[in-house]
């Protein structure tokens, strides 16, 4: 497998007033609100090259090609009590991090998860309830209930019942 490379423009600055390190989701959404302020500057590393082109990280069904590739960061799981401590996830090490190659497989976590960081861990302000409205100001998504957001940055789709791909998979 050939990772493409990619280098920065040769005008591109080489200082920023905030540097964001990491281009997957979580990454990309940083330095793109950071970057809605016109006075401030905003340099975004990934050490991988953009994914546009590479198909065994933009098709689904090949997501196993990726495992101990060039494109996977490999990291391993922490041992778990119960079992599936061996189990293998591709990680991707490219622009777009694992929503690149995972479909952006979304959910919202279980209230009660999350209620779990404040009353038993001290997280002060970080409840269902809180994550519940920051969850609705992200996402845009096609579901027309008002449970879901409608208007954010992260755009969902509801995947049909009977698509092909997720058929597979839950056979």
């Amino acid at each position: 497998m050939t990772v493409p490379s990619t280098t920065p423009a040769p005008d591109a600055p080489q200082e920023f007033d905030y540097l964001v390190v990491g281009g997957g989701s979580a990454g990309a959404v940083v330095a793109a609100r950071l970057s809605e302020d016109p006075s401030v500057t905003v340099g975004l590393i990934e050490a991988g090259p953009h994914d546009q082109g590479i198909d065994e990280v933009l098709t689904l069904s090949r997501w196993m090609e990726l495992l101990e590739s060039a494109y996977d960061w490999d990291y391993p799981l922490e041992e778990q009590e119960n079992g599936n401590s061996f189990m293998r996830m591709a990680r991707a090490k490219v622009l777009g991090g694992c929503s690149s190659h995972n479909s952006c497989i979304a959910f919202w976590a279980p209230a009660e998860d999350i209620d779990e960081w404040e009353e038993k861990f001290g997280a002060e302000g970080w409840n269902a309830e809180t994550a519940f409205r920051l969850y609705q100001k992200l996402e845009t998504n096609d579901d027309e209930g008002a449970h879901h957001g409608h208007d954010g940055p992260v755009h969902l789709m509801q995947i049909p019942d009977n698509d092909p791909c997720g058929v597979a998979v839950l056979e």
